[in-house]
């Protein structure tokens, strides 16, 4: 029994290789991922050729700025329009009329902002303007959506999206992960499936400002998705 305690030290010091190994690979797991909608998570978006742009870290408040596009494939569509979360500046029948459709590839372009700023948000999120290879978009879909948050330092991270629904029968929206909400803009959209290229692929955003947001993403046969976690 005297020996015990150096027993348990020399466990320790065989098993700690592994336990470290087990924990590093758990961390880098795809599974480990930002939870941003139903059906979406970190690893669907696209990967950002421009940082942020100090005249619209400026407009939109330099703490809650931030912008994200990610890739949603057919099976993910109905779930984000589906989304208790979304605050509509448009009629539901136009998120019912999307549904079904999975004639079109869909992309969808998020920016946040800091909502105590003057900003005339309906105003300023129509005059975004959208290509991916050098074409227009067929239709969008632009709708408020919050997110919980903390803060890292003095800026803003996502959480979660800010309501979450309870599993059947069960089946109401409750407040679940937050208090408070940071507030984004997404803009849905629909691009014809002809123009998306094998290998690598280009969206470009030019802000009501003029200034220009670079993406980018690569198809082998199917979409291939991001690695790295964060995605502020």
């Amino acid at each position: 029994m005297r020996n015990l305690p150096l027993l348990v030290k020399l466990i320790f010091l065989r098993l700690f290789p592994f336990f470290l190994g087990l924990l590093i690979s758990t961390c880098a797991s795809r599974y480990y991922l930002t939870l941003v909608s139903p059906g979406i998570t970190s690893d669907g978006r696209l990967k950002k050729q421009t940082d942020l742009r100090m005249e619209e870290a400026s407009f939109y408040g330099p703490w809650a700025y931030s912008h994200t596009t990610f890739y949603i494939d057919k099976q993910q569509l109905p779930k984000v329009l589906d989304d208790p979360n979304n605050t509509v500046f448009q009629s539901k029948e136009k998120f019912l009329l999307r549904k079904g459709d999975d004639s079109q590839l869909h992309l969808l372009f998020e920016f946040c902002y800091d909502k105590t700023k003057q900003i005339d948000i309906e105003k300023d999120m129509e005059n975004y303007r959208f290509q991916l290879n050098g074409v227009d978009p067929t239709e969008k879909l632009v709708y408020l959506y919050p997110y919980s948050y903390f803060k890292k330092g003095k800026k803003f991270r996502q959480r979660f999206p800010f309501y979450e629904r309870l599993a059947y029968p069960r089946e109401h929206i409750l407040i679940t992960t937050g208090y408070d909400q940071l507030y984004c803009v997404r803009t849905l959209l629909g691009f014809d499936l002809t123009i998306e290229k094998q290998g690598k692929n280009f969206f470009e955003v030019t802000t009501p400002r003029n200034q220009l947001l670079y993406y980018e993403y690569e198809m082998e046969k199917e979409f291939v998705r991001f690695k790295d976690e964060e995605i502020n």
